[in-house]
């Protein structure tokens, strides 16, 4: 037996710790830079292979077509994409040298990466002081927020209730809701959930004009206009197009290489006014942005409630005896769309029985067209918030504001407070 055998002594031991501490704090701020720097390298390396890939395109296309002298392409043209990044565009400068904007998908190994450049300059950087907007938007509304139903016109202090239907909603005439998206001030109107995932609802705070929503020739609905919003049919199979605001929005406003101030309808008898080219929306906005279901079902008078409105758009009631025989539709998916009556409704922070009542406190104010449809009678007419509530109007009407409405995709990072003087940004 060794009797001369010890352990330790307590001094050693709290010696040892010390020793380990130090090693730690040295370690793991250099452990991950290294981490944070594989992460950049990586994503890096995989943008300026797009790049690279794009600029080869551009010169297989002018070899086989002298004239070709594209502005943008899609990334999946040059490249597969793994669910590891967001969002990936592609433009050519004049020269055919492309420039790739690549996002890291949130949540993923790249989440808050961002890349921009050419194949020779690509700089890549990681978000600073941004959250997930679903999830900071839902955040603002637990534990305190009021159930609507329960509690009309009351508010939690972010001003922020949650609607029968599990939807996020701002609500009274002073809420901290303003962003700055496209280079001018729109508003949140809440977090909803949008083909099975959550996403936050953007409305421009002012108008584009005052347009029609739709208007059509002397014989059609005496140049009334055709109050159905997307793409459909006759009943003799013929296509329609759609309402004229919704492919104005969904052209000329999407169409940031606009070099003239195009016409769009504004009156009976298909009149047209000029819209500012310089309203589009620009090619950041629009990575922000994407497809959506939106709902078209319609109803027939104003004196319902907004849970009964909120139904009814997500219904099937339409005119049932179209003259025009365009055949109404249930649903259309695009990107961008106008608000619902029950979105204005919702912002109104008095007690509203119905969406006739004029509560005075709501945030929108005079909004203009919303997407649904009044289907009441046979020719056709639109609702519109005007004056704290809501009207029936004839499609082809021209003084009514246009208000665009879209739903950022899902994983928008967002910054600020919200107020006037802090609105909201997302990274671009």
């Amino acid at each position: 037996m060794n009797k001369n055998k010890t352990g330790f002594t307590l001094v050693e031991l709290l010696a040892i710790i010390v020793i380990l501490a130090v090693i730690l704090i040295i370690a793991v701020p250099q452990i991950m830079n290294t981490i944070k720097s594989t992460r950049l390298k990586s994503i890096e390396d995989s943008a300026k292979l797009i790049a690279t890939n794009a600029d080869k395109d551009y010169l297989a296309q002018q070899a086989v077509n002298s004239s070709y002298n594209a502005t943008s392409i899609p990334c999946s043209d040059v490249a597969k994409l793994s669910d590891d990044y967001s969002s990936c565009s592609i433009t050519y400068d004049s020269n055919g040298v492309a420039t790739v904007k690549l996002k890291g998908a949130n949540g993923g190994k790249f989440s808050g990466i961002t890349c921009t450049g050419t194949k020779d300059n690509m700089n890549c950087s990681e978000l600073v002081g941004y959250t997930d907007a679903a999830e900071y938007l839902a955040g603002l509304c637990t534990g305190t927020c009021p159930k609507s139903e329960d509690s009309d016109g009351i508010v939690n202090e972010n001003g922020m209730i949650q609607d029968k239907y599990g939807n996020y909603r701002y609500q009274g005439s002073t809420v901290d809701n303003y962003v700055t998206f496209n280079d001018e001030t729109w508003r949140i109107i809440g977090l909803f959930d949008v083909d099975g995932e959550q996403r936050v609802k953007l409305v421009r705070y002012n108008s584009l004009g005052a347009f029609s929503w739709d208007s059509s020739p002397a014989g059609i609905n005496i140049g009334g206009g055709i109050n159905q919003w997307g793409p459909s049919t006759y009943t003799d199979g013929t296509p329609y197009e759609g309402a004229d605001l919704m492919r104005e929005l969904n052209g000329d406003y999407l169409n940031s290489s606009l070099s003239e101030n195009p016409n769009w309808y504004s009156g009976s008898g298909n009149n047209v006014r000029e819209f500012n080219k310089d309203y589009v929306l620009k090619n950041s906005a629009q990575e922000l942005i994407g497809d959506a279901t939106w709902y078209l079902g319609g109803f027939s008078t104003n004196t319902i409630s907004k849970e009964d409105a909120y139904n009814a758009e997500r219904g099937e009631e339409h005119i049932l005896n179209p003259t025009d025989g365009v055949i109404r539709t249930h649903t259309w998916v695009g990107k961008v769309g106008l608000i619902y009556p029950s979105d204005f409704a919702y912002a109104s922070g008095g007690t509203c029985p119905t969406l006739e009542a004029r509560c005075g406190t709501n945030w929108m104010k005079r909004y203009g067209w919303t997407i649904t449809s009044d289907s009441s009678d046979s020719t056709g007419w639109v609702w519109n918030a005007y004056d704290d509530r809501m009207y029936n109007y004839s499609p082809y009407l021209n003084g009514q504001p246009i208000k665009p409405s879209v739903y950022l995709i899902p994983g928008v990072q967002i910054k600020g407070s919200g107020t006037t003087a802090d609105p909201y940004v997302f990274a671009e």
